[in-house]
């Protein structure tokens, strides 16, 4: 039974973060046993009662900061300039709070990898920044979607259905519009590789606007039919 409460609202646990607790708690009790057994160490006794302070100070200190870290909700504090990284280690965190987003999370996720994917095949193509105007103009717009998403995983209530029904039919929607651009990506990445050795200039002006005329005609046409946008 979980008894950890806010506001009469139960508290869900990171099981992402066990890990971390269980291998403190390992560590501190195995040091506890070396040093306090008189087989293995022979200290002296107020050296030993010292121990014993500095142990408790640690369990209670380091397992106060791990649960509460464990029990706060994953949030991206600069999703201005928030990277691959960022998102990816929010979105984990997520994956391990109790939410009704589990699938599209892991889509997240997957959506999340398969563009440093293609963004490292593309960058494989020219030794220089010749693509990375396509690579930025790209990353901008699925990561705007990904802000989005974590943003309804904060606000949504698991007490009302038809909050949850809302807030997933909007997740969906950003989720299906990166599958879109994830697509463009994948079929200008092909595209750039027929051109062979870089392409020169004319690829890269080529690059940008085949990139962004592509992610508006998605933004416009995926957003006229979606009422739910802020």
């Amino acid at each position: 039974m979980n008894l950890l409460k806010v506001k009469g609202e139960k508290l869900n646990l990171n099981t992402q973060k066990l890990p971390f607790i269980i291998i403190f708690n390992a560590l501190l009790a195995l040091t506890d046993v070396i040093l306090l057994s008189q087989g293995i160490t022979s200290l002296s006794g107020k050296v030993r009662f010292a121990v014993i302070i500095v142990s408790l100070i640690l369990f209670i200190t380091g397992n106060y900061i791990l649960l509460s870290t464990a029990f706060k909700k994953p949030v991206i504090k600069d999703k201005a300039n928030a990277d691959a990284d960022d998102f990816e280690v929010a979105f984990k965190g997520w994956k391990g709070m109790k939410t009704p987003y589990g699938r599209q999370i892991d889509l997240a996720l997957e959506q999340l990898r398969q563009f440093q994917s293609r963004r490292e095949k593309l960058k494989a193509l020219s030794e220089d920044s010749t693509f990375d105007a396509a690579i930025d103009e790209v990353q901008t717009n699925m990561f705007q979607n990904f802000s989005r998403i974590i943003n309804r995983l904060l606000i949504y209530d698991k007490k009302d259905n038809n909050d949850i029904n809302r807030n997933g039919n909007y997740i969906n929607s950003m989720l299906n519009t990166n599958t879109q651009y994830l697509e463009v990506f994948r079929r200008f990445i092909d595209e750039i590789a027929m051109l062979g050795d870089n392409g020169g200039s004319d690829a890269a002006t080529l690059s940008l606007q085949t990139i962004t005329d592509s992610l508006r005609d998605i933004r416009i046409n995926g957003y006229d039919s979606f009422e739910d946008i802020q």
